[in-house]
């Protein structure tokens, strides 16, 4: 068994990663079913103990983005689900839907795109 966030997000891989944290395939025990979990983290991890006020901006910066996030409705945006935030954890994690597939590198890492689906792909970020 992998780690459990908030008693009930189960870690199960890394999916990836960069500057402002690292995404997670988890599994939600109490409704059976996978969803991403980001782990917000800053790039300097002593940030809130060296920068209490530059923790206490980026911890309200994240749950304004995750509250806007919630208010969209869009096939093309993961929904929000659940955000796991108090005193148990120095920074929120962020429970959203799981969409299947892969990143833009692993896909770049195969080769180039077509133009026809570099378009079809940029038409997919658009507004509808």
């Amino acid at each position: 068994m992998g780690r459990v966030i908030d008693g009930r997000f189960e870690l199960v891989e890394r999916l990836g990663g960069g500057g402002m944290g690292t995404v997670w395939r988890a599994r939600d025990l109490a409704l059976d079913r996978d969803v991403a979990l980001k782990e917000v983290r800053p790039q300097d991890p002593a940030l809130a103990e060296h920068d209490p006020e530059g923790a206490r901006q980026l911890r309200a910066r994240v749950l304004r983005e995750a509250r806007a996030l919630a208010r969209i409705s869009h096939p093309n945006v993961a929904t929000i689900h659940h955000i796991v935030d108090g005193p148990a954890h120095p920074y929120p994690w962020l429970v959203m839907e799981l969409v299947p597939g892969e990143n833009v590198a692993d896909r770049l890492a195969r080769g180039t795109l077509a133009p026809a689906e570099a378009a079809r792909l940029g038409r997919g970020v658009r507004p509808p």
